[in-house]
């Protein structure tokens, strides 16, 4: 097996790996631990598959600090009593930046999300100890460093002191809970519809077996004509009508997703799906295809995700997925050292770009600048980029200490910041920043 390796270390070791879906609607949390294959999912409700975590706050007035908050379904629950004010869409003010008043009181989005984390955390512990958390791997819909940095600051005194927090987009976790599935159920392309309830997004998970490691490819589209609206005040003949025509369409859908393509799974996430309304859909994607239905593929492929970066497995080797989230190119810069010249890397292709980050000094000795060398991963010719630092005297004597932090903000350009930090007590700061902005459509 490709991951005993991996597993067998986890036993020895007794930590936990976990992948959080955090969602604008909901969140889940799965987890693995010891020789697990598959990870678990907790459940709202022991013994059954009640996933969903509502990403909602509830704020109590008149409580001590420790018991103001709740989350979930008890925060539903407690705002239906009458027992607080409800706080919702707790991604959207964070990334935003909306403050939120209660009364007197006003809290930062921030502080808001990092009670929802930490809060839905302490639900995990009826499953495992906090301690033996080792890595803990987020998925968003839609990443940014902003958010991202606020769930670092969330869990930093979670478990292990060295815990690993890493992120990863639904595409990629869709990508890491296949390959760590029986391969006949991904022989050949894979197909996931997940049902939202702005409708369906499509991803389909073809490989370029030919090539050393395998390419793996994700290919997504939106079909917002599957939203389903507000039904309440309907009669039982308009549901049914309705429902009919969903069923036409979305048989559309998978017969244009799988037309001229050998799917050999198909994959259908959320509670939207039904047998009672998509019988014709079901009956053609059936032919010939393993179908699954269930709602927590996410978390599960964070989970494996989180695996893979602190135990990788051959399967790290054997399988790559290429995405437009990746670098496309190795960043790097030749530097002296003694009497010998060294490249010395900065960032490596395939890193996502939202985890691409690095900051390190260098001494300046020749000239005011520095060249960076680009290396594409299609075998496109090496480029140099050459970054001036105007007004900055460089002496000549190794006494000009630089500070170079490497960051990306999206997906389109590589972000420098340069700063001057002098040398020690003989020579002070000048307090001079440079920014440089790499785009990435010159490199690839």
């Amino acid at each position: 097996m490709l991951l005993d390796r991996a597993l067998d270390e986890i036993t020895k070791r007794n930590k936990v790996v976990v992948g959080f879906e955090l969602g604008n609607d909901y969140s889940q949390i799965s987890y693995c631990r010891q020789d697990q294959s598959m990870p678990d999912t907790i459940s709202l409700v022991m013994g059954e598959e009640q996933y969903n975590i509502p990403t909602v706050l509830c704020r109590k007035a008149d409580t001590e600090e420790s018991a103001a908050w709740s989350i979930g379904k008890e925060a539903l629950k407690n705002v239906k009593e009458g027992n607080g004010i409800l706080i919702q869409d707790l991604l959207e003010l964070a990334k935003n930046k909306t403050n939120v008043k209660f009364g007197r009181e006003e809290f930062q989005p921030e502080e808001l999300l990092k009670i929802f984390v930490k809060k839905a955390l302490a639900i995990l512990s009826a499953y495992v100890r906090s301690e033996d958390i080792e890595a803990i791997t987020f998925t968003m819909k839609e990443m940014d460093t902003h958010r991202m940095e606020v769930l670092r600051e969330a869990v930093a005194h979670i478990g292990a002191r060295n815990l690993g927090v890493y992120f990863l987009s639904h595409e990629d976790c869709f990508y890491q809970y296949m390959i760590h599935q029986p391969e006949e159920m991904w022989i050949h392309d894979v197909l996931l519809f997940d049902y939202q309830k702005e409708g369906i997004k499509s991803y389909l998970l073809q490989m370029n077996r030919k090539t050393s490691p395998v390419a793996c490819f994700i290919e997504t589209a939106v079909f917002p004509q599957m939203e389903i609206p507000d039904l309440s005040g309907k009669s039982e003949t308009a549901k049914g009508a309705f429902y009919k025509q969903l069923d036409s369409v979305l048989l559309e859908i998978a017969r244009k997703q799988c037309d001229q393509k050998t799917v050999t799974s198909v994959f259908l996430l959320g509670d939207s799906f039904s047998k009672e309304w998509c019988r014709e859909s079901l009956k053609y994607l059936c032919r010939g295809r393993r179908v699954f239905q269930g709602n927590n593929l996410f978390s599960k492929g964070a989970c494996y995700g989180a695996r893979e970066r602190i135990l990788p497995s051959t399967l790290s080797t054997s399988y790559v997925y290429l995405s437009d989230d990746k670098l496309r190119a190795n960043i790097g810069m030749t530097c002296d050292r003694g009497q010998q010249e060294i490249y010395y890397p900065i960032l490596d292709a395939g890193t996502n770009w939202y985890e691409a980050h690095k900051s390190f000094d260098v001494i300046l000795v020749k000239d005011n600048s520095i060249t960076l060398n680009i290396v594409p991963v299609d075998g496109s010719k090496t480029r140099l980029a050459r970054i001036s630092l105007e007004g900055l005297k460089v002496r000549g004597n190794k006494t000009n200490r630089i500070g170079l932090f490497f960051y990306m903000e999206d997906p389109n350009a590589v972000q420098i910041e340069i700063t001057d930090k002098g040398f020690g007590e003989f020579f002070l700061s000048t307090g001079q920043i440079w920014k440089e902005c790499l785009p990435l459509e010159a490199i690839t």
